[in-house]
C-alpha cells in the first residue's frame, strides 16, 4: 500500500459528514506514470474504512485504493488518509527482509509470475505454498501431516502480534530520550526525524492498513463465492 499525499488529492466528494477524496494524482502501479484517477463512487464500505477503484487514464488499467475512516468518523469536514494498491511494492519488501525466508520468498516470487503470466490455477498452487511458507517459518515441523487450516489455527499461539506495542510503550516512556523529543526538551536531527516519520508510517500500516486490507480481501473473497 502506497499513502497518497493530502497535496495529490486534487477534489472530494461528500460521504456522511466527511469529504472523501473524489479525485488523485499519483503514480500508476501498471505504467509508472503520474495520472490522475477518477475514484469510482461505488465503495464498497468496512468498519473502518472504504475501497474504491480507479482508472489510469495512461494504460487504462485498474487501481485498488483504500480510504481509513476509523478515526474520522465522528469529525466533521476532516480529510481522511487514502492509500493506493500497488502489487510491486510489496515484493520489494519482501526481497529486501533479512528475517523472511529464502523459501517463502521463492514461494512468493513464483505465486506473482504465475498470476503476472494469467495462469489462476498455477497462482492458487503456489499461494497454498506460500501460505504453507508462512506457517513452516514460525511452526517448522510441529504441526507436520496437519491440514493447513489446523496450521494455521495454531500460528497465534507462536506469534507475538502485541510486542510491536509493547517495544514502542517502552521508547516512548516518561524518562526516556525518545519521550523528551516528543515533548520538545531535547532537539530533533534530520535522521531522528527521518526514523519518527518511518515509526508513525509502521505503526499505521500495522494497526490500521493491514487489518483492513486483509479484511476487506476476506470480505471480497466471500462475495465471490457466494
Amino acid at each position: 500500500m502506497r499513502r497518497i499525499l493530502p497535496g495529490s488529492i486534487l477534489s472530494y466528494s461528500q460521504y456522511g459528514h466527511v469529504k472523501i477524496p473524489k479525485e488523485v494524482k499519483c503514480k500508476c502501479p501498471e505504467c509508472s506514470k503520474t495520472a490522475r484517477f477518477s475514484l469510482k463512487a461505488d465503495y464498497q464500505a468496512n468498519r473502518t474504512g472504504l475501497f474504491s477503484k480507479g482508472n489510469c487514464p495512461e494504460c487504462k488499467s485498474l487501481s485498488s485504493f483504500v480510504i481509513m475512516l476509523s478515526d474520522y468518523l465522528e469529525k466533521t469536514n476532516e480529510e481522511v488518509e487514502v492509500y493506493i494498491y500497488d502489487p510491486k511494492t510489496p515484493f520489494a519488501q519482501v526481497e529486501n527482509h533479512s528475517n523472511i525466508p529464502e523459501d517463502l520468498i521463492r514461494a512468493y516470487r513464483s505465486a506473482l509470475n504465475v498470476y503476472q503470466s494469467k495462469d489462476p490455477s498455477a497462482t492458487a498452487v503456489l499461494s497454498k505454498r506460500v501460505l504453507e511458507s508462512v506457517v513452516k517459518s514460525f511452526l517448522g515441523e510441529k504441526v507436520k501431516g496437519q491440514s493447513l487450516s489446523e496450521q494455521l489455527e495454531h500460528l497465534p499461539k507462536h506469534l507475538d502480534l502485541n510486542k510491536p506495542i509493547l517495544s514502542l510503550t517502552n521508547l516512548i516512556h516518561p524518562e526516556s530520550q525518545f519521550h523528551q523529543i516528543l515533548e520538545l526538551e531535547r532537539d530533533l536531527d534530520e535522521d531522528m526525524a527521518r526514523l519518527l516519520i518511518e515509526l508513525l508510517e509502521g505503526l499505521i500500516e500495522y494497526l490500521y492498513i493491514l487489518p483492513l486490507k486483509i479484511e476487506t480481501t476476506h470480505d471480497r473473497i466471500q462475495q465471490q463465492l457466494h
